[in-house]
């Protein structure tokens, strides 16, 4: 059995103003391209289907027209939800994308179990879990009464142990068994273009939960294609375009899973091609007109972080101004510049090397505003506030 495992395509992505639709919609017509010359039997999304819970119309046109693509060859795929999807909008297609044979997972219920499909002589389980965040999983009582962060990760980890071994109940010896999931797992590496609220310690997985049944785990939410184990396989097959510029000079792919009932899953990656390159570009005062004329020739998404040694106000638009005299709007080219000094930089490594869940933040700064501890009304304010929004 061959199987395509794809995640994080982020329709409706906006870069500094441009719109990378078109970029993702190209790259997705390359994997259905892949999906029919590799002859697969099934494709995997792995969640984040979306940039935002409302995506535009462009993007949704991208994504159904991808799964029309896969519906007309014959090519079944099992989708779960992301962290930048909306459950329920998703839910809501899912009845009408059924019958081009696609099996949409949104919203996590108790009765929620694994997809299987008949491929032929063949048959695959997918135990695929959409993405469930921390405050679904722990409830508000239980952060008031519990404010240490690793009692959080732990009551995390617990309840998403509940859900895997629930979901992997259904595989069989007789088939090929998947475990699908949105999540980040211990020592995957960034790409800093993440939601941090949703890659921080407090929601990490660590390879344990997965059970020796599962013979693939396909996961999605980290943009930067990974392997984090061997057996059973566990790999992150990233994001298919360069979203953000801390993905620059990485190159994206879709896992290939070749598999059979028993035996051990083999995986081959295929690089995507489509989508404009990202590329950060340093200098300092002096170096800024070489480095323009460097990008002049450049089609794709730039980057540009002077150097400074005292702020420049103004720099910045001159910058900006001198490049709309050369630059074609129809290229669609986003340049972002960014002015740095020693002390911003400090500050950036030191914000970077911290790590707070969101309420333990809140209380910090307002003990330094305030100078006395946060209110229990206030702390029942903010975790009801931040259930809403998450």
């Amino acid at each position: 059995m061959k199987l395509l495992h794809t995640a994080d395509w982020h329709a409706g992505r906006n870069l500094r103003g441009i719109e990378r639709t078109p970029e993702i919609r190209a790259a997705l017509e390359e994997i259905v391209q892949i999906a029919k010359s590799e002859a697969v039997d099934a494709v995997l999304v792995a969640g984040d289907i979306y940039d935002m819970p409302n995506p535009s119309a462009e993007a949704e046109n991208a994504v159904y027209d991808f799964f029309l693509a896969l519906g007309e060859a014959k090519i079944p795929s099992v989708v779960i939800a992301g962290n930048h999807d909306s459950p329920q909008r998703l839910e809501s297609v899912a009845g009408l994308l059924s019958k081009v044979r696609v099996h949409l997972l949104g919203v996590v219920r108790p009765d929620l179990r694994a997809t299987q499909l008949e491929l032929g002589d063949e048959k695959l389980v997918v135990a695929g879990l959409p993405f469930l965040s921390e405050r679904r999983l722990i409830k508000a009582a239980d952060l008031l009464q519990a404010p240490d962060i690793g009692e959080w990760r732990q009551k995390y980890r617990d309840g998403m142990r509940f859900f895997v071994s629930h979901l992997t109940k259904d595989f069989r010896a007789d088939a090929v068994n998947i475990l699908m999931l949105h999540t980040t797992l211990d020592g995957g590496a960034l790409s800093n273009s993440e939601y941090s609220f949703h890659v921080s310690n407090s929601y990490c997985l660590d390879p344990q939960s997965f059970p020796s049944s599962a013979q693939y785990v396909a996961l999605g939410h980290l943009h930067k294609p990974q392997e984090l184990g061997v057996a059973p396989p566990v790999q992150y097959s990233g994001s298919i375009v360069q979203l953000d510029f801390g993905e620059a000079g990485e190159q994206k792919r879709v896992n290939l899973i070749e598999v059979s009932p028993g035996k051990p899953a083999q995986v081959r990656h295929i690089p995507v091609r489509a989508g404009k390159e990202l590329r950060n570009v340093r200098c300092d005062l002096e170096g800024i007109e070489r480095k323009l004329e460097e990008l002049k020739g450049f089609t794709g998404h730039a980057k540009l972080t002077v150097m400074l040694e005292q702020p420049m106000p103004g720099l910045k638009d001159r910058i900006l101004n001198q490049v709309k005299t050369w630059w074609n709007p129809s290229q669609l080219f986003a340049l972002e510049v960014h002015l740095e000094n020693e002390e911003s930089q400090a500050a950036l490594e030191t914000a970077t090397q911290t790590e707070q869940h969101p309420l333990e933040a809140y209380r910090s700064f307002y003990a330094e505003r305030r100078g006395k501890e946060l209110p229990i009304d206030l702390e029942r304010a903010f975790i009801e506030l931040f259930d809403e929004k998450m």
